[in-house]
């Protein structure tokens, strides 16, 4: 099918992004392929593994690894302050174990952008693939996308310090939209029927962000944003300008999910969903393509 009229759209989650990692698994095998991809956290690293174009690696990062004991844990949280071992997940992976094909990543004509929040300033920010020059920064960067506050500490990046941007642009459709895109297909993490709710910030939480008030602010509204977000991609689908993958069958998997066979189970159900679609997908590209 090669690359393909709409942009790609990819939410965040933790490790509900094994969701995601199934449908791209989908999308290689039937040859889809996208002209720009936008991603944030768990999203942002699908997206890049979708565009190195290495079957089975999100699998690999998202179920197979996540019982090794330096992926995650309280001991790390204790010696580097993250719950996630993102040194392991961000140097020792992609360099290591399971090598990520940069070449590939690099070349491809795709456009790629990742969601962060700048820490100053509490916005997002989206850093373009064409504007990362080398391996350790874009492994910087997919970091930083995935830094949720207490979970992680922050990344900084030319002096900015830099947190998940799922905490201003959970589903950046907006972002996508601006950058040009009429139709978009988007993968969403969680079930149609959920909405966020306010998050109750104690006093450790907010002693912890003394030095981001703006990200403070932001996490604060963050389940406006978010529903409100839900609510214009619902418009958007009845007008028929998006397509959206989320999960049908009900989940039970969390963040921090260190399950491997609920992470298997998801993956798979991720996977065999998206095949179940595919031929209605392929009208709604069909569709759109002949405008």
């Amino acid at each position: 099918m090669g690359k393909i009229k709409p942009a790609l759209v990819l939410e965040g989650g933790g490790m509900r992004g094994a969701y995601t990692s199934g449908i791209l698994e989908a999308f290689m095998e039937e040859n889809i392929d996208f002209s720009y991809i936008i991603g944030v956290s768990a999203g942002a690293s699908n997206g890049a593994s979708f565009i190195s174009k290495q079957k089975g690696r999100n699998k690999k990062v998202f179920v197979d690894y996540v019982s090794h004991k330096e992926y995650s844990g309280f001991k790390h949280w204790i010696r580097e302050k993250s719950y996630f071992n993102m040194k392991f997940l961000f140097d020792t992976l992609p360099n290591e174990l399971l090598p990520f094909d940069y070449d590939n990543f690099f070349s491809s004509e795709t456009i790629f952008k990742i969601c962060t929040t700048n820490g100053e300033t509490g916005k997002p920010e989206y850093f373009d693939k064409r504007d990362i020059k080398d391996k350790p920064m874009s492994n910087l960067i997919l970091q930083a996308s995935s830094s949720l506050p207490i979970i992680s500490m922050p990344v900084e990046i030319n002096g900015i310090k830099y947190f998940d941007g799922g905490i201003v642009d959970s589903i950046p459709i907006k972002k996508s939209i601006e950058d040009g895109n009429k139709y978009n297909v988007i993968i969403l993490t969680r079930n149609k029927d959920y909405r966020k709710g306010k998050q109750k910030l104690g006093f450790y939480f907010r002693s912890h962000l003394k030095k981001y008030p703006k990200v403070l602010e932001a996490i604060e509204k963050r389940h406006i944003v978010y529903n409100h977000t839900l609510d214009e991609i619902e418009r958007l689908e009845k007008e028929g300008l998006i397509y959206i993958f989320r999960p049908i069958a009900t989940i039970n998997v969390g963040r921090m999910e260190k399950d491997s066979e609920k992470l298997l189970d998801l993956y798979n159900q991720g996977y065999k969903e998206a095949m179940e679609q595919m031929d209605d997908f392929r009208k709604w590209i069909a569709t759109i393509s002949n405008e």
